[in-house]
């Protein structure tokens, strides 16, 4: 006995994807006969009727796991909505393993013949017939309904695909060997599972599409068209050189159950390896695309795996009807994209997405995981219009950018227009939610754009955003940049030598960016901007527990924001600022930012700022020209100590004339006052040591030695004949003026003998206002 029903595959539904519970089936074997001898799951019980299970079972309108004797293989029939009887094809879970058991069986070392259809003496060695490595699966393979090509022309292939048709269902199998099809395209139709053995290439040798899944004439709405579809092994080689004109490869339409794997897609011209078009439950499993051809100049957009609704025969072209049917539950792992070294071919433009639209008609349930791509011109994933969708899993090396996801572009008259519509039905664009991008590493490349892009409008936002876990290096655009979304995370974002800000936000709103680490930018390393014409005001966005180093403009800068908070940040070894806040930013809380060693001050403020809030902070300096800022005692760098040690020993003779000390000196803000102490010790060879202080202008200072002399200025001057050490402390009150601060030093009075300031002297500075 066979077993059949009881999985994923076996339910009942409408071409909407409503389950259909409590409906009558019919069961026949392949080639039409009724089967009435059904049996429950423990093969004795017989069953009277068979019907999709009712709306009270756990799983409503699936089919309930049965049993046939004596068929391998069945179709199940129901008549549907027009009148006419839907059928679909099953294969028993047995099958395999009896396959396998019965060519052991029949088969000896010397060859054989088995009964039926498939004759192996002769041109055809079973042995031959791998599918990645392993022996087709497959019960007798008349019951089974396998088909192959009767010759080894593309006349044949088409022959067995047909057959497959006739016979409501079947599985063609291609044996190894070159293919040439110049009669194109081919057609697949439902309830049939194309197998290239190993070692089988289908070579276009002609224009046009190589395999659809259907017939030209035919008006399949919605997801009604030929599908239950299965494709896989081998190669399909489109020889876009040889044959220069636009064409996909593998193109499906108005479908629902199609799955392509475990195949190689090759030098594609134009157009796209698969395109899956109104296409549900759609899957795309380790596929390689290796190699593109741009016929004219004009398709450098073009994706190696495409989706697609059913707009027009510019959108889709096999048939109609142009019904505006979007793809949903898209599932596509574990594929690669690069180039295939063909002379006359390129890489691919992008690997996977889509690039036309309709109002109201997103893509749904979209998940991409697990690829790898390399050299592709523009974006490795490109989601347009995607909505309810995972991206995770990319490894991406020299590729021109990562992953866009985009809400209709508003620009775009044609896309704001529905299918058979003379004009736009919405004026903007519209918002789209639940995206997630994670997992993400993208080495070199970025020539074209950011290795995350997130962009919507402000009439469609991009919200329930979770972007996490993106590594990139020495790549020429942003790590992440967000436009116009909303309700969003960024964690875990680590970003090397970037070519322009790390990680940019443009009108953002609820967000929060946390975690994350900048080393090397081209620009600053945060930022959250509001400043460009159609860009909202960023507001109540949060960037926590992040650290920046090693940018050219600033560590985080914020522009014309609305309640925006940077807490518990490492701010360090940059050029600019650390953090600046500009251009009529209103309420901006900082706090707990540590700064240091930044060209600039460590938190500097503009005047057009209102309402800041600054706590906790140790910036070392504060430019804050902000009106009455709230503020804690540590935010003008209050509590910060600079430090330095002599490296070396120097040495001065026969001078009178103090010269500041190569090395101790320390710099120091204007309007500050600073608690002061230098150590120092030196040999004395006869003429003693004067010290005294270079200081910036207008600046004050008290100060004493360890022998109790007290001076009131900078330029008061403190002479030792005989000892040889001291400590200096005082206090330094700066002006409007910045600068440094330095030891002054000479001999006491002059003499020939060295005067040697040593190795080990300190001067230490302590901010006290």
């Amino acid at each position: 006995m066979y077993t059949f029903g009881g999985n994923a595959s076996a339910v009942l539904t409408t071409i909407n994807g409503d389950v259909v519970p409590d409906f009558p089936l019919t069961v026949h074997a392949i080639g039409g006969a009724v089967i009435t001898a059904l049996f429950e799951e423990d093969g004795t019980t017989p069953i009277a009727q068979l019907r999709s299970n009712p709306a009270s079972s756990d799983t409503p309108g699936a089919i309930r796991t049965f049993k046939v004797d004596g068929y391998a293989a069945i179709l199940y029939e129901y008549t549907g909505p027009s009148g006419q009887p839907v059928r679909w094809y099953e294969t028993g879970r047995e099958v395999a393993t009896s396959a396998l058991e019965g060519l052991a069986g029949k088969l000896g070392t010397s060859g054989g013949t088995i009964a039926g259809d498939l004759d192996v003496t002769g041109t055809l060695d079973v042995a031959t017939l791998l599918v990645n490595g392993e022996p087709i699966t497959g019960a007798d393979f008349q019951a089974a309904g396998i088909i192959v090509p009767a010759a080894h022309t593309g006349a044949a292939l088409q022959a067995a695909l047909t057959a497959a048709r006739d016979a409501g269902g079947g599985w063609v199998i291609v044996p190894p060997g070159t293919w040439d099809i110049s009669s194109l395209p081919l057609r697949i139709y439902r309830n049939t599972r194309l197998t290239l053995a190993d070692g089988a290439v289908i070579r276009r040798a002609g224009n046009g599409t190589m395999l659809l899944n259907g017939d030209a004439g035919q008006t399949f709405g919605g997801y009604t068209g030929h599908g239950n579809i299965i494709i896989e092994g081998g190669t399909w080689d489109s020889q876009a050189t040889a044959y220069p004109t636009s064409a996909m490869c593998i193109s499906i339409g108005h479908a629902q159950d199609v799955t392509i794997r475990d195949t190689t897609i090759k030098d594609v011209c134009g157009f796209h390896g698969i395109e899956l078009n109104s296409t549900r439950r759609g899957r795309i499993l380790r596929v390689t695309a290796l190699g593109y051809k741009d016929p004219d100049g004009t398709r450098d957009f073009s994706e190696a795996f495409q989706l697609d609704l059913a707009k027009g025969p510019s959108y889709f072209g096999g048939f109609g009807p142009a019904d505006d049917t979007p793809c949903t539950d898209i599932l596509i792992q574990g594929c690669s994209v690069g180039p295939s070294g063909t002379a006359g071919t390129t890489n691919w433009p992008r690997a996977v997405g889509s690039h036309s639209a309709s109002p109201s008609k997103p893509h749904t349930d979209i998940r991409v995981r697990d690829l790898r791509a390399e050299g592709l011109t523009q974006f490795a994933v490109g989601g347009y219009t995607w909505q309810d969708t995972i991206v995770s899993g990319l490894q991406l090396r020299n590729c021109g950018a990562g992953v866009r996801m985009r809400t209709l572009d508003s620009s775009s008259t044609s896309h704001r227009t529905p299918a058979g519509g003379s004009s736009p039905t919405i004026t903007g664009s519209q918002p789209l939610t639940n995206i997630v991008i994670d997992d993400v590493t993208m080495t070199g490349g970025g020539s074209y754009d950011a290795a995350v892009r997130v962009e919507g409008e402000a009439t469609g936002y991009i919200g329930g955003l979770a972007v996490s876990r993106i590594i990139t290096r020495s790549i020429g655009a942003q790590a992440v940049r967000l436009i116009s979304a909303e309700d969003y995370t960024v964690e875990s974002a680590i970003a090397f030598t970037s070519g322009a800000t790390a990680i940019s936000q443009l009108g953002t709103r609820r967000g929060r960016v946390r975690g994350c680490h900048v080393n090397g930018a081209t620009g600053a390393g945060i930022t959250v901007d509001s400043r460009s014409t159609p860009a909202a005001t960023a507001t109540d966005v949060t960037i926590e527990g992040c650290s920046v180093t090693g940018t050219t403009a600033n560590g985080i800068h914020l522009w014309d924001g609305t309640d925006v908070i940077v807490q518990n940040c490492d701010v360090y070894s940059l050029t600019g600022y650390g953090v600046q806040i500009s251009t009529n930013t209103a309420r901006p809380v900082i706090r707990s930012v540590r700064v240091r060693d930044t060209t600039l001050a460590g938190i500097n403020i503009t005047s057009s700022v209102t309402g800041v809030r600054r706590y906790g902070n140790t910036p070392g300096a504060v430019a804050d020209a902000s009106t009455s800022p709230s503020t804690s005692p540590y935010d003008s760098g209050n509590g910060t100590i600079t430090y330095v040690k002599k490296a070396s020993a120097t040495d001065r003779t026969s001078t009178i004339t103090p010269a500041a000390d190569p090395d101790l000196t320390l710099p120091v803000d204007a309007s500050a006052v600073y608690d002061v102490e230098c150590v120092t010790v030196w040999t004395n060879g006869g003429g003693g040591l004067r010290a005294t202080w270079s200081a910036p202008t207008g600046a004050a200072m008290t100060w004493t030695d360890n022998d109790g002399v007290g001076q009131t200025s900078p330029s008061g001057v403190v002479t030792f004949t005989s000892t040889s050490g001291t400590t200096l402390k005082g206090t330094l009150t700066t002006g409007s003026t910045a600068g440094s601060l330095a030891l002054s030093w000479a001999q006491s009075t002059s003499n020939a003998s060295v005067t040697s300031l040593r190795a080990g002297c300190t001067l230490k500075l302590t901010r006290l206002a």
